[in-house]
């Protein structure tokens, strides 16, 4: 029986316990060539059901011995079911593969797509279902599997893992083999490589930085505060059940702020601004080892789980580092984001709950705020509801009973009624209702109420005495702002520094605001801004933006068929749809 509507995996079957990888990194052909072998739970006959996607099977064995097997029919977004017949009891099998230029979660980028230009890099992004196209896997996050891999690379490049560090087990003139272990258990989406010009520079007892060459030493002083979020985390959420915690800043066409896999974090370039503005993102990704890589939804039905008790995590880390202010105004502005785009969803006529059926739809067309934001305003319910204190305990008890393992929705529910069973919540609206709840948290505060008050008055000409708002305060004011004019946008650009400032978010709000208003002369900022970002929350509403003009749609249109290819597939869909290319 399938127990998740985006995969062809049936667990009554057997399940995978351990893969064991032998990968051959093919620049030049932009393919994975190897083998993987899979130790199930238990050894038996019949059918095994596995996902792929894009995926050249070549053949399938048991203790030497060839397996027949069915590549069924290619689904648009769940790839094809690999079906293997066992004639005999097996518990372990070997299948001989490559991936394909086309393979969904693997991005093949050309030198000039680079910082350093010399050398052409890969990375791997597999949330929410592309795993399949680099390993046959079942692929849903109810399988927990350990890993190992050997991983051939050319000799100049280094190559990372959501693993421990690598090994060098073997090289020749033409390369070098790279040993990988996790071994912890983990969903198949968080399976990651990145290959590249990597350097590393340890900043911590158990944080170290990868990045290219040149840009490790901004990266290490950005994110030199990692050790210390990691030692507050513990405090907050128990033991660090990982070991190390490593992260990698890859080049801009990584479509996410950040992805959190397990031992190695993947991180966008864009939150390098030079003044550690943006770092709540590694906050979040670090508080994924807890929410999300340690207790991890069932499916993608069950996705907000994941995302917002890390986005609650993510609030409470910060709140200790820097203060309730800080925290305050982070959730904030994460409530203006939920409310545009609960009225975008809704509008659309699309499901704004916590859980709603996802069969036949595509998890990756589904991606928005509300599971981060709703979610997060759901877990706070849930703390005020009981005090923090008491939730605290409920929280670690959680992450406790469910450590390594996965979880639905109704689980969830379940357990809550059981360690909290004095709270006055209505379950059932928050994660099953569309909206948000009458009894939705707010977040008042009286440096909030100072902002709004100064946006919601201030005019063109005015001084604006922003030289020592930080970037939070500075998205907050450009969010609470009224309809600008060419004059307005203008003054605020020379206020607020917004065309100098390396802070992608500001520049993203902005760009946005100048094209709505018309600013002449716009396009050569738009074209420097997108030419360097891959990631799909900040070219998204830019582009947005064009496409509601009908004076610049042409000129979106023109510049996405340009820069596409360097984008990721979740990201060119995205921004096909709001130029009207889709």
């Amino acid at each position: 029986m399938r127990d998740d509507p985006h995969s062809y995996a049936d667990v009554s079957q057997g399940r995978i316990e351990r893969a064991e990888i032998h990968w051959n990194v093919d620049f030049e052909a932009r393919r994975l060539r190897g083998e993987v072998r899979l130790l199930l739970d238990e050894a038996a006959t019949g059918p095994l059901d596995l996902d792929t996607r894009d995926l050249d099977v070549e053949s399938v064995e048991a203790d030497g011995a060839s397996l027949s097997f069915q590549l069924g029919e290619r689904h648009p977004f769940m790839g094809q079911r690999l079906r293997i017949e066992r004639d005999r009891p097996v518990k372990e099998l070997r299948i001989s593969y490559a991936t394909t230029p086309e393979a969904s979660g693997l991005m093949w980028l050309k030198p000039e797509q680079t910082t350093g230009g010399d050398h052409p890099f890969l990375l791997s992004q597999c949330q929410a279902i592309h795993a399949r196209s680099l390993v046959p896997i079942q692929d849903t996050p109810r399988v927990r599997v350990t890993y190992g891999a050997e991983v051939t690379v050319p000799t100049a490049m280094g190559a990372v893992m959501s693993a421990g560090p690598a090994e060098e087990i073997a090289r020749t003139d033409d390369g070098k083999t790279l040993r990988f272990e996790m071994p912890q258990p983990i969903p198949p989406y968080l399976l990651a490589i990145a290959v590249g010009d990597i350097a590393s520079k340890d900043i911590g007892a158990r944080t170290r930085v990868y990045a290219e060459p040149g840009e490790l030493e901004a990266v290490a002083w950005e994110f030199a505060e990692a050790e210390q979020m990691l030692e507050a985390a513990e405090k907050l959420f128990g033991p660090y059940r990982w070991e190390r915690y490593d992260f990698i800043v890859l080049p801009p066409a990584f479509p996410y702020g950040g992805m959190e896999n397990p031992r190695m974090t993947f991180l966008t370039p864009t939150l390098v601004a030079g003044d550690r503005s943006l770092v709540s993102v590694l906050a979040h990704e670090l508080a994924h080892s807890w929410t999300g890589n340690l207790v991890t939804n069932a499916s993608n039905q069950d996705f907000w789980l994941n995302e917002g008790f890390t986005v609650y995590a993510e609030r409470r880390l910060i709140e200790a580092l820097y203060g309730p202010a800080d925290a305050t105004l982070h959730a904030r502005l994460g409530r203006v984001d939920l409310e545009e785009v609960l009225a975008e969803r809704q509008a659309q006529g699309r499901p704004t709950s916590l859980w709603y059926d996802q069969t036949d739809l595509d998890p990756d067309g589904e991606f928005s705020r509300v599971p981060y934001e709703k979610g997060f305003l759901f877990v706070t319910a849930l703390e005020r509801a009981v005090g923090r204190e008491a939730f605290d305990v409920f929280l670690q008890h959680y992450i406790e009973r469910f450590a390594f393992k996965s979880l639905d929705t109704q689980g969830f529910e379940a357990f809550v009624r059981e360690a909290l069973p004095d709270a006055k919540i209505d379950l059932k609206t928050w994660l099953y209702g569309d909206g948000l709840p009458d009894d939705a948290p707010e977040f008042p505060s009286p440096r909030l109420q100072e902002l709004g008050d100064l946006a919601r008055s201030w005019q063109p000409g005015q001084p604006l005495n922003s030289a020592d708002w930080n970037a939070t305060e500075a998205m907050l004011f450009l969010q609470t702002l009224g309809p600008l004019d060419v004059e307005g946008t203008e003054a605020l650009a020379k206020a607020l520094g917004l065309r100098e400032t390396r802070n992608a978010e500001l520049q993203c709000l902005w760009l946005s605001r100048a094209i709505e208003a018309g600013v002449e002369g716009i396009e050569d900022d738009v074209k420097a801004f997108v030419a360097r970002i891959g990631r799909t929350k900040l070219l998204r509403p830019v582009f947005a933006a064009l496409g509601e003009r009908d004076d610049q749609k042409a000129f979106a249109q023109e510049l996405v068929e340009t820069l596409e290819p360097r984008w990721h597939v979740a990201t060119r869909r995205a921004v096909r749809q709001v130029v009207g290319l889709s």
